[in-house]
Order: C-alpha cells, then sequence, then structure tokens
C-alpha cells in the first residue's frame, strides 16, 4: 500500500503531464524544441510509472536515472535537475491533497529523497569523470606555459583536486588528501615563499581565505564518505572546483603583473614590445584555460595618424602615441597587457573579463583618448582611436595558428570600427 498512489491519478496521464510542465518546468524554457520534446518523453515514461497500480521502485529509478544521463548530456546544472524532481514530488502531493487522499503524501516524500540520491549518484559520476578530464587538460596547459611564475603551484591542487575527485568516486576514506590547508603543498609555499611573492597584502588575505575554505569544504566530503549523501557531495565537490578555480585565477592575475615587469619594452611608448606578443598570447590561452576563464582581446589603431605627423611633425605623433598608452595604462589593471603591434597599431589584452566588461573598458579608452589633448608648439592637438575586439574561451589545447586566427577576427572588427565612422569599438 505505501506506493500505490494511482488514485490520485484521475485525470488522464497526458493532462497530468501538461499540468507539471505548465507550472513547474518552467526551465524547459532554455531548451530547443527536440530537447524540449525529449524532456517531456521522460517525464512522460515517469508519470506512466507513477500512475500504475503497484510501483515498481525500480522501474521508477530507472526512469530518472536515465533522464538524469540526458539532462547531463544537454548541460542542465544539477541544482536545476533536482528542482524539477521537488516540483514534480510538489506536484503530486498536491494533486492528492486535491483528491483528498494526504495518508499516502509520507510515503512519497520518502520515495522522492531515494529519487533525488539516485539522480544526484548519477550527476556525481558524471561530474567526477568531466572533472578529472579537464584537470588533465588544465595540468597540461600549465606545463605548456612559456612564462612559468607563481601559476605553477596551482597545479599541486588540481592534482589534490583530481584525487579527491577518485577518492569520492571509489569511496575511499584511506589515504585521503592532505585536509590540512596549512600541510597541503600549495599551503606551506603560500606560508613560507608566497607571502614573500604576492606583495599586496589584500591580494593574500584572498588567496589564504580562499584556500582555506577549499579545505573546508573538503572535510566536509570526507564526512560524508560512506554514506547515500550524493547529493552533498557533489555540491560540496562543485564548491571545490569553483574555489580552485578562483585561486588560480588570483595567481594568474599575479603572474601577469610579474610579466609586465619582465617583458621588454618599446622605446619610444613603454607598452611591452611586438615580439613577445605570441608568447604572451599562448601565456593567456593557457592560463585562461587552466583557469576556466576567458580573455579580450583589442586591435586598436590611432585615427588619421599620418595626418597627424604630416600636418604637425613626427615629435607631435610621437607624443600622440605617448599619450594614448599612458591613458590605457590609467584605465585598465596592471596585470592586463598593452602591445605596440605595429606603428600606431596596439594589442590589448583584458585577462578573466568576458565580451561586456571588455568593452566597457575599451571604450572607456576610446573616450578618454578623444577628450585628451597634447600641446604642441602652443597648438593643442586632439586624436581619436578605433578598436575591434573579440572574447576569447580557450576549449581546446593551444596550438600556433590561433593568434592569427584570433587577431585577424579582432581586426575585421577594427575595419568595420574604420568603416563604420572611426572613434568608436568594435565587438565580434
Amino acid at each position: 500500500m505505501a506506493y500505490k498512489i494511482s488514485k490520485a491519478m484521475r485525470k488522464s496521464c497526458e493532462d497530468i503531464l501538461n499540468d507539471f510542465i505548465e507550472k513547474y518546468t518552467y526551465c524547459l524554457n532554455i531548451y530547443d524544441m527536440d530537447e524540449r520534446e525529449k524532456v517531456h518523453s521522460f517525464y512522460k515514461k515517469i508519470i506512466n510509472t507513477l500512475s500504475k497500480d503497484d510501483i515498481s521502485k525500480e522501474e521508477l529509478f530507472a526512469n530518472f536515472e536515465d533522464l538524469a544521463r540526458y539532462k547531463i548530456s544537454i548541460d542542465t546544472p544539477y541544482i536545476l535537475m533536482t528542482s524539477e524532481v521537488y516540483a514534480l514530488k510538489n506536484a503530486l502531493i498536491n494533486e492528492m491533497n486535491e483528491q483528498d487522499i494526504g495518508q499516502n503524501i509520507i510515503p512519497i516524500m520518502s520515495l522522492f529523497k531515494d529519487i533525488n540520491n539516485k539522480v544526484a549518484f548519477v550527476y556525481l559520476h558524471e561530474y567526477i569523470y568531466k572533472l578529472k578530464t579537464m584537470n588533465t587538460l588544465r595540468i597540461s596547459s600549465l606545463s605548456d606555459l612559456i612564462e612559468k611564475n607563481i601559476i605553477i603551484y596551482y597545479e599541486s591542487h588540481l592534482i589534490w583536486l583530481s584525487k579527491l575527485a577518485r577518492q569520492i568516486k571509489y569511496e575511499k576514506k584511506n589515504d585521503f588528501i592532505e585536509l590540512d590547508e596549512t600541510l597541503c603543498n600549495f599551503g606551506r609555499w603560500l606560508k613560507e615563499d608566497g607571502k614573500e611573492i604576492i606583495q599586496n597584502n589584500s591580494k593574500f588575505k584572498t588567496i589564504d581565505a580562499l584556500h582555506t575554505n577549499l579545505h573546508l569544504f573538503a572535510k566536509k566530503i570526507y564526512s560524508h564518505m560512506g554514506d547515500d549523501e550524493h547529493h552533498i557531495k557533489i555540491t560540496y565537490l562543485e564548491k571545490c572546483e569553483l574555489i580552485s578555480l578562483s585561486i588560480g585565477t588570483e595567481l594568474a592575475l599575479i603572474d601577469n603583473v610579474i610579466m609586465n615587469k619582465q617583458v621588454t619594452k618599446d622605446a619610444l611608448t613603454g607598452a611591452l614590445n611586438r615580439n613577445a606578443l605570441r608568447n604572451i598570447f599562448q601565456n593567456q590561452y593557457e592560463l585562461s584555460l587552466a583557469t576556466g576563464n576567458r580573455f579580450v582581446i583589442g586591435i586598436c589603431d590611432l585615427d588619421y595618424f599620418k595626418k597627424i605627423n604630416d600636418t604637425h611633425g613626427h615629435v607631435a605623433g610621437d607624443r600622440i602615441l605617448k599619450n594614448f598608452v599612458n591613458i590605457t595604462k590609467k584605465l585598465v589593471r596592471s596585470s592586463d597587457i598593452i602591445v605596440r603591434y605595429g606603428g600606431e597599431e596596439f594589442v590589448i589584452i583584458l585577462p578573466t573579463l568576458g565580451k561586456d566588461k571588455g568593452f566597457e573598458v575599451l571604450e572607456r579608452i576610446c573616450h578618454s583618448f578623444r577628450d585628451s589633448a597634447i600641446e604642441v608648439r602652443g597648438k593643442s592637438i586632439q586624436a581619436t582611436v578605433s578598436i575591434g575586439m573579440m572574447e576569447i574561451r580557450p576549449q581546446k589545447e593551444f596550438n600556433d595558428s590561433l593568434v592569427d586566427e584570433y587577431v585577424m577576427i579582432a581586426d575585421q572588427q577594427l575595419y568595420k570600427a574604420k568603416n563604420s565612422g572611426r572613434d568608436r569599438v568594435e565587438s565580434y
């Protein structure tokens, strides 16, 4: 009797399904039509199983596990999947209340707790597989870096995270990862050499707090090893990965600051030398791949620069170039990169920024440069700049052709800015 709830299903299965979809699965709007129909078919099987006189738990669990695997294949986050499971439970409870058969509510709640754990188990093991695969790629990216500064210490925690995922998969409490944040390889480095290298005290405290929280969640996972609370383990493992990536991002930005001090500068403007662009771009690509970040590249070309040289002389032209770099440096972070690409062309790389934020930064540079002026022999001279930009999201291993490919795309946007009236930013 515990799982005989078909009396609550007086309406047709199709009606119940439609009510459930309409009232509770609003997140289905994120799917395309084919995916939506597929999800509908899974729920139809589930509701058909629930409508039987005697519900087979094994059949029901199998239905939900199949749905979970499909949701994973279309990249549906675990939190959205669980919200649908709970929404279906609520829909059934509401239906039973309407039909005045509330004595079956407690068995239903118990049944759905088991269902959620089955779904969590499927998600957890798929997540572990993806995490280990991605970490292998991240570690490979770090090994391919040309300029290796402190980011290399991030590698030890990627290895630590992969081992944690492995131990969760096999439910191994023996020989567990180091849970004490002061004793792991990264923790020892952070408290010793790291404190001296990361001279910004605020930045050090941020990294230290992130690292402490990372180990805190690992301790929580350890306390649940061997039990069936898979939803807790996947939640904490996701937090561990996010915190790990945040630590990598902070170290990568510090690495860029160090690199900006070390790379040869253009003698006139103080921007980085073009000869270093390929290595700089590769480093940024590998760092972004290793830390799960995106970055923005902008190609800048000063408008009518030849006319400035011809009208006011090369001294004025040189001062305009220096003025552009000085203004840009004031508007970007110390971890951002400015390269003199040609005579009046510059490349700007903005780590960890996406398209919208990157556009805002480049537009501020564009506007500030337009509003500035230099004095030459008593004359006030103004200039403008056109910028083409694109967001880059590394998804695969670096190869040398990527530099030319991305520069060409940004360059096409630069030509678009030129053809649209100049003094503007165009984005791919």
